[in-house]
């Protein structure tokens, strides 16, 4: 017998591939063609960062941040002397390059709804995924990705997560675009699944889901983590990100 929740995950599972690769491929090219604009209005450090500085492992000699974007979280932990070799993913060029110019590391293209994405970067004593997870369509997809970065963590370490609360706000809520402007519906995607417009350097669509505290909860079960550390910081209303600080789960003993 299914109780509600697990009827809902029996559909999400079932996304449809090409609606998958649809709304990446509409992120893709948000990101691509907004880079500047996007990278713009991402310049100083997010309030909520100085509160993740205290779960960071020290020394932290190879840090890994997925989704790095423009670079403004790993120059700030650079600014603070808080890591030793740094390593970068994400699936634009143009925001790599902008990271390359803000941060000091190595960094790589990847597309980290592939299986495999981390694959030959090694271990890591903390990994970092701001604003990330919420842009990847399909719960399953989210999942792997962050049972992957858990296999790339070492021992103990930790993985630092953030996911962007906008259907909170009223602000961010008129943001919301009806889904029939790609021809799509209600059902072809999934629960809290949004088509957000841009509208900085003319306008823009791109997909984002409402990954809200019960959704991290499941989401670190599933994939074998325990939270140690939850909290809302960012934006005008000083709650539009849900930071989340994650180590993997440890085995139970055998009496």
């Amino acid at each position: 017998m299914y109780n509600l929740r697990n009827l809902c995950n029996l559909w999400i599972n079932n996304m449809r591939e090409e609606v998958v690769q649809r709304l990446l491929n509409l992120n893709r090219e948000f990101y691509d063609a907004q880079a500047d604009s996007f990278s713009g209005s991402r310049v100083t450090p997010q309030p909520g960062f100085a509160r993740l500085l205290p779960h960071l492992p020290q020394p932290c000699p190879r840090f890994l941040d997925v989704g790095c974007g423009n670079g403004r979280f790993a120059q700030f932990l650079q600014d603070n002397n808080r890591i030793g070799e740094l390593v970068g993913v994400d699936f634009s060029e143009e925001l790599l390059a902008d990271a390359a110019k803000n941060a000091t590391g190595t960094f790589y293209q990847r597309n980290l709804l592939e299986p495999g994405c981390l694959d030959e970067l090694g271990q890591f004593c903390a990994i970092s995924c701001l604003a990330v997870m919420h842009h990847l369509p399909g719960q399953a997809n989210r999942l792997r990705l962050l049972r992957e970065m858990k296999e790339h963590v070492v021992g103990n370490g930790r993985l630092l997560i953030s996911n962007w609360q906008f259907m909170d706000s009223p602000r961010q809520r008129r943001k919301v675009q009806a889904w029939s402007q790609l021809g799509l519906g209600a059902a072809d995607v999934e629960p809290n699944d949004y088509l957000l417009a841009w509208q900085r350097n003319g306008f823009a669509l791109r997909y984002a889901c409402h990954i809200d505290a019960a959704e991290t909860a499941e989401l670190a079960a599933q994939a074998g983590l325990t939270i140690i550390d939850q909290f809302r910081s960012d934006g005008k209303e000083g709650n539009l990100s849900l930071y989340t600080v994650l180590t993997p789960t440890l085995p139970m003993l055998q009496s």
